[in-house]
């Protein structure tokens, strides 16, 4: 199978199917995680319908998965699951969820989807060939004055004690700088909506390879923006995370630095 936009559409309506399948489900059945977090049966029927078809079509790529880890990777390519961001939001009845897919090819992403429940919108991108929403071309905002951005941050219940800290000393010093400062948690969803201008920027101060990112900085920089870490450079395997429509990236990587003078 090749990696292009019959696959897209393959993957959207996998990911239709198993989320329309997973509502027979009557009880989440909630269970604790890293600290607070949780994950529910839904979470676990998604990514098995979803990696079981991928290991069908793809035998010999590797799999990173939300719930069930790494499996076979030993390959070039490896596929990075998230069957519900923004679980704590689902399981109380906030509509702000997601589902990310994304490929990886040699380290790179090449290839990503974000169902974003609360809208009914696909988003998608191929390296190179730019981002989509419901098969329209999609570009992030035109917003190039820091005080005009709407900006998104991540603070959720399996942050320790520094990664809170961090986040509020970040959120304290852009309060007055920006527009708006909205927390969502779900990157997924931040991203999609960074991507297509709806925001103007996100940020995550805990390190991470980032399963739920993966697709999302694709989609960002397909539709012209940026991706780096909070400090403005490359970000590593593992790392934090600075997202914007790029016109504003430096006055945001500029106050972030102020806070360690």
């Amino acid at each position: 199978m090749e990696i292009d936009f019959i696959l897209i559409d393959k993957l959207i309506n996998l990911i239709k199917k198993a989320y329309n399948e997973s509502k027979k489900i009557k009880n989440k059945n909630i269970k604790n995680k890293e600290l607070n977090d949780i994950v529910t049966d839904i979470d676990i029927f998604m990514e098995n319908k979803i990696v079981t078809a991928i290991k069908e079509w793809f035998p010999n790529h590797s799999i990173y998965a939300e719930e069930s880890g790494k499996m076979n990777n030993s390959t070039e390519y490896e596929w990075l699951i998230d069957p519900i961001d923004g679980t704590i939001n689902f399981a109380s009845g906030i509509p702000l969820f997601a589902t990310s897919i994304a490929l990886r090819k040699n380290g790179d992403t090449i290839l990503g989807i974000i169902f974003d429940y609360s809208q009914d919108d696909v988003y998608y991108c191929i390296q190179g060939k730019g981002a989509f929403c419901n098969g329209k071309p999609i570009h992030t905002s035109d917003c190039n004055k820091l005080n005009n951005s709407i900006i998104s941050f991540c603070l959720t219940s399996h942050y320790n004690d520094k990664h809170i800290k961090d986040v509020l000393n970040i959120e304290e010093k852009l309060a007055s700088k920006v527009r708006g400062l909205r927390l969502i948690v779900s990157a997924a969803i931040e991203l999609a909506w960074c991507a297509s201008g709806k925001i103007d920027g996100c940020l995550n101060v805990k390190p991470s390879i980032g399963l739920s990112s993966a697709a999302g900085k694709l989609l960002v920089q397909e539709a012209g923006g940026k991706v780096t870490n909070l400090q403005g450079n490359i970000r590593e395997n593992v790392d934090t995370m600075l997202v914007t429509n790029g016109k504003i990236h430096e006055e945001i990587v500029a106050v972030i630095n102020q806070l360690k003078t």
